[in-house]
């Protein structure tokens, strides 16, 4: 019956592919009751709860050897994974033998460990490595009492190691190539991840290993990136199934030194100046300045930039960047003086009257602004025509800038026009009568006549007919040294003969009387008295 039995496994077995009792669990109650997990078993052999009421939980039973008779439980492995070791507690037999064997092929079978009975009422526990080309356990008994085995599980096996746990990659310069070493990765029946901690260091593989090879080995090339400076560690991490591997990692990535060069005289310049600096580095990199006061220069596109005279320090660097340290700094001193302004000036004509504060003065250059004052001259003077070499004083806006400049100017003072106006001129007259001119010289000066001396004559403003007759009387002035000559202006006289009867006294005391005009009518005013032209009193 023992033959037919084990016929009907192997049946079985031949009909299975699939894995039977999986690695790393411990066996459970289904397990023991799944013909693809126990494919065999004698008479004897039960999977009930163990017996004496040892242990509790699930067991692969008890296997009960009674009189002579041997009993064993065949158990099938994973189809696929590799064996490693196997666990397991037991108890009972105390007059016979327990034994657990291993195999390949459900065939050739080798002894794993094997006990003496022992009435301990407590679990053994068991631990026994197994071939890696295990696939089938099978326990055995032989004794007058009831054997029970539980807790059974098997590991498989996996293994990972790495050929060192720390590679040091020296120093090396920024944009080199990539430093590289290579390790040997041992694997074993497993898969595992390769990660990095630190981004400047990466694997060759993202994945390493296979399942169900032994003792494989995998070179594995490590690169650190020179991609930044500075000191770099991490470590590369392959993690899988259990295992893992560190290999320390470190590193250190240098800049290049860069040197500044600055070969100019930079020691004085005057406001208005252009100063271009021309520092530079060994790197190429673009040169930064700085300024001590910027209130009094500073530093745009490479060109000082004058704000007041002073004196600053001007310092050239270069900061650096991923590849270069900071350069060694350069300072220069500057002193800046004010500038003297370059203007030129013109001064308009004047005119005689008008005072030298009128006069307009203009900086022909536009290139400072400012304002202009007279040296040495007040501005309300008013100084005759003609022409005259005076001195302005250009005081510039820019103060922090600019100085002050006294400029040498010609100012030319024309002649004023002057004009006389004759009207209502009393112009018919009589013998021995005198009457005032009505004539007005604009600019106050004493008007010029020309007449026929033997019909009348004209003094201090006083016309005084002389004979009978028409005579013409021409008014003007022939100018002077401030004022142009004046048009001629011309009136006709008609002299009768006789003579009023207080002409006399009226002549007489014209020496001492003034003419005024009143309402557009000429009278002489004497000291009391107010006459007509006619020497008619006129009490208006």
């Amino acid at each position: 019956m023992k033959k037919i039995y084990m016929i009907v496994a192997g049946m079985l077995l031949a009909m299975t592919v699939s894995a039977q009792l999986a690695w790393d669990t411990e066996m459970s109650k289904s397990d023991f009751e799944n013909a693809q997990t126990v494919i065999s078993k004698t008479d004897n052999v039960s999977f009930s709860n163990p017996v004496l009421g040892v242990g509790g939980g699930l067991s692969v039973g008890k296997i009960s050897v009674f009189s002579t008779y041997d009993d064993e439980c065949v158990i099938a492995l994973s189809q696929t994974g590799i064996a490693e070791t196997l666990s397991f507690s037991w108890q009972g037999g105390s007059n016979g033998t327990f034994s657990v064997y291993q195999s390949a092929d459900h065939n050739n079978w080798s002894l794993v460990v094997s006990k003496e009975g022992n009435t301990i009422s407590t679990d053994t526990q068991e631990e026994v490595a197994l071939a890696t080309t295990t696939r089938y356990l099978k326990f055995a008994a032989s004794a007058h009492t009831a054997v029970v085995f539980r807790k059974i599980k098997v590991t498989e096996l996996k293994k990972l190691s790495a050929g060192t746990d720390e590679w040091p990659f020296g120093s090396g310069m920024v944009d080199d190539a990539d430093g590289t070493k290579t390790v040997n990765i041992t694997w074993t029946n497993i898969v595992a991840e390769v990660s990095s901690t630190d981004p400047h260091f990466s694997a060759s593989l993202s994945t390493i290993g296979q399942k169900n090879l032994i003792e494989q080995t995998t070179q594995l090339t490590i690169r650190y990136s020179h991609s930044e400076a500075g000191q770099h560690s991490g470590e590369i991490v392959l993690a899988g199934e259990g295992k893992e591997v560190r290999i320390a990692v470190s590193g250190e990535t240098k800049k290049y030194d860069q040197t500044l060069t600055w070969i100019q005289n930079l020691v004085e310049c005057t406001a208005g100046d252009h100063v271009l600096l021309n520092a530079f580095s060994s790197s190429a990199l673009e040169v930064v300045y700085e300024s001590s006061d910027e209130s009094v220069a500073y530093v745009e596109n490479g060109e000082v930039v004058i704000v007041c005279a002073g004196e600053v320090t001007l310092t050239a660097t270069q900061p650096g960047n991923y590849k270069f340290n900071a350069a060694e700094p350069i300072s220069k001193t500057l002193t800046i003086r004010k500038a003297d302004p370059m203007i030129g000036v013109t001064v308009g004509d004047l005119t005689y009257g008008q005072a030298l504060s009128e006069a307009l003065i203009e900086e022909q250059l536009g290139k400072v602004e400012g304002t202009f004052s007279w040296v040495d001259q007040d501005p309300s003077s008013i100084l005759d025509a003609g022409d005259y070499a005076l001195k302005v004083l250009f005081t510039p806006n820019d103060l922090c800038l600019y100085n002050t400049r006294e400029l040498p100017v010609a100012l030319h003072i024309n002649k004023a026009a002057q004009f006389i106006t004759w009207e209502n001129q009393e112009t018919e007259l009589t013998v021995g009568q005198s009457i005032p001119s009505s004539a007005v010289l604009s600019s106050g000066l004493e008007i010029t006549y020309a007449y026929t001396e033997c019909l009348l004559s004209i003094e201090n403003g006083m016309i005084t007919p002389e004979n009978e007759g028409e005579v013409t009387v021409v008014a003007y002035h022939p100018g002077n040294n401030n004022y142009l000559p004046t048009t001629v202006i011309m009136t006709v006289f008609q002299i009768a003969a006789g003579e009023p009867t207080n002409v006399e006294s009226i002549q007489q005391s014209a020496v001492s009387s003034q003419k005024v005009i009143i309402d557009g009518v000429p009278y002489i005013v004497t000291e009391r008295t107010k006459y007509d032209m006619k020497g008619m009193k006129n009490e208006k």
